[in-house]
């Protein structure tokens, strides 16, 4: 794992204009962003709650640092989700090469392993992505401020 250092590496994100192209059949979203920095040290312990203004719009909002200690057991966390989606998902899709190299199982013997391997890769993914993405920065509000994000770029 990648020691954080002393500030964030995530930057506070103000959302500046959203594009929506469309396609023949679909349509993507460009999303504009200026990023600003979080000057805001990492604690030695716990979490550390401050105000960061934005850059661009000079709006404040809260965010929650956690301490080096506490970023490490997080993203520890998302490695033991990721791995327990491995090992449902492994045996599961074992059973299933199995089942259909019989050729004769009846439908109703896929089901349960199907599910379990369908579950396990989700399960998976969502680890290895918040494992991957974790730095220990935290928006102090549940569902976030209008037009605000955390990004790493």
């Amino acid at each position: 794992m990648v020691e954080p250092g002393e500030y964030p590496q995530v930057r506070l994100a103000c959302v500046r204009g959203e594009q929506r192209r469309e396609y023949l059949v679909r349509y993507t979203t460009v999303v504009r962003y200026s990023l600003s920095d979080i000057p805001v040290p990492r604690p030695a312990t716990g979490f550390l709650e401050a105000t960061v203004s934005c850059g661009s719009c000079e709006s404040r909002l809260p965010v929650r640092v956690f301490s080096p200690g506490r970023r490490r057991r997080r993203k520890l966390a998302w490695l033991g989700l990721f791995l327990l989606g491995a090992v449902i998902a492994t045996p599961s899709t074992i059973r299933l090469i199995a089942l259909d190299a019989l050729g004769g199982a009846p439908p109703l013997r896929y089901v349960l392993p199907l599910l379990a391997t369908v579950s396990g890769l989700g399960v998976a993914v969502v680890g290895a992505m918040f494992f991957f993405t974790e730095d220990g920065v935290r928006l102090a509000s549940v569902w976030g401020d209008a037009g605000h994000r955390l990004r790493r770029w």
